[in-house]
């Protein structure tokens, strides 16, 4: 519409200066009436611009990043979201954290944090998310995340690393190293801290690299879509690929477990109902093959994790809710083992303010590869309140039960930040 105001607007100027060129004083009342309607014309034009939706904050992080990598094969973001230099848009992530715990030997140091009692500063993961258009279809996306180590020293690491292929809404195809869908976290969140509403991920949706129990990564194909299904809102999700996880344990011991993954197959569906905006319901199933090498050299386990999960995101709540089974099926042995985990998490934006609060849980056996985690579940409390839409301040209480050892309580504070 302001196109064709501005269109109309030079054809009536430029007619006004040929008229007064060539107008005699009997013309002059109908150059006066023509330099009326050019003056109610731009006071129109004005309105419509002011009509015009401003920026403002939006605490749905998440959705914003899943737009900017969506915009790789649609449409360019407003700048508000993304930068652009020569057809590649990025946006980057970064943190600044805070954390204590009450025990001198905690789990896992990681992200640059020391474990012992007394309180440290680190940096965490600084996040480098980027996307480039090749065609109206294809497109390119890689996130490289430049995280802290011990000592204050860096590593990089290529997170993610995508050729994305969208023939239509039913088959979209994405080819290299992506983040797995075991469940809904995994690919709703990524490695920016500042799209998390907590200070940190749920136990059980933690990295591989970081402690976490799944197959976070793998490298192979992931196909997906819609499904006709009216308005029930139906997807599915196949993926492909080689995991090859490599797994430190949690309990400070510095021993490292190389799963040695054969080839995954992963297979999801989840809805998302027309009738309740922000509902999703869904379940997924993976399987491949790790090494056990405490067992012997050549003995393989059978590894299947199923996922169910019902997430509502709408109006300001965050609702998330996911359970987990892993079986471990010792190979030439009737030995199965079967560890559940589960994590519920709530929140509520109230202006920049958004409390919540996470409950998790896991049991894993001490005959498994994951002997070290074994039972933990308790409850995490705080607040996340957003300066802007590129500032946030994190701060969160930690109560974990522990196996045979003492319940570990935790203080973490978090700046959080995106550009």
């Amino acid at each position: 519409m302001r196109q064709i105001c501005r269109i109309v607007t030079a054809i009536l100027i430029a007619s006004a200066a040929s008229l007064a060129q060539v107008a005699g004083a009997s013309d002059q009342e109908t150059i006066r009436l023509l330099v009326q309607q050019i003056k109610e014309l731009q006071e129109k034009v004005g309105a419509l611009e002011a009509r015009q939706p401003q920026p403002r904050a939006n605490l749905d992080s998440s959705a914003q990043v899943q737009r900017l990598e969506n915009s790789a094969t649609t449409i360019a973001l407003p700048t508000e979201f993304s930068h652009e230099i020569r057809g590649i848009q990025w946006r980057g992530f970064g943190e600044v954290n805070y954390k204590v715990l009450d025990q001198r030997t905690p789990e896992l140091g990681t992200h640059g944090f020391v474990p012992g009692s007394a309180g440290n500063f680190y940096t965490g993961d600084f996040d480098l998310l980027l996307t480039a258009r090749i065609n109206d279809k294809a497109s390119v996306l890689s996130e490289i995340v430049f995280g802290e180590g011990d000592a204050q020293t860096y590593g990089v690491d290529l997170e993610r690393f995508l050729l994305k292929y969208d023939y239509n809404d039913r088959l979209r195809m994405s080819f290299g190293r992506y983040h797995t869908a075991i469940g809904y976290y995994n690919t709703a969140f990524h490695s920016g801290k500042w799209l998390l509403t907590t200070a940190d991920r749920p136990l059980i949706m933690e990295f591989a690299a970081h402690g976490g129990v799944l197959p976070t990564q793998a490298i192979g194909i992931s196909v997906t879509g819609l499904v006709p299904s009216g308005r029930l809102g139906l997807n599915y999700l196949v993926e492909y690929g080689s995991a090859d996880t490599i797994r430190p344990d949690i309990d400070g011991s510095g021993h490292v477990d190389d799963e040695n993954n054969s080839n995954n197959l992963s297979l999801a569906a989840f809805a998302r109902p027309d009738s309740i905006p922000g509902l999703q319901l869904g379940a997924s199933v993976y399987h491949d093959r790790i090494s056990y090498f405490d067992l012997g050299p050549t003995v393989r386990v059978g590894q299947t994790i199923v996922n169910g999960h019902v997430v509502y995101v709408a109006h300001g709540i965050e609702f998330l809710n996911e359970g987990f089974l892993i079986r471990h099926s010792i190979e030439h042995s009737s030995t199965s083992l079967n560890m559940p985990a589960f994590y519920t998490q709530l929140s509520k934006r109230i202006g920049r303010l958004r409390p919540f609060f996470r409950y998790q849980y896991i049991n894993t056996s001490q005959r498994s590869l994951f002997w070290d985690v074994g039972l933990r579940h308790g409850p995490s409390f705080g607040a996340r309140y957003d300066f802007n839409d590129n500032v946030a301040f994190k701060a969160q209480l930690d109560h974990t039960v522990r196996q045979a050892q003492p319940d570990l309580n935790g203080v973490q504070t978090q700046l959080a930040f995106t550009f």
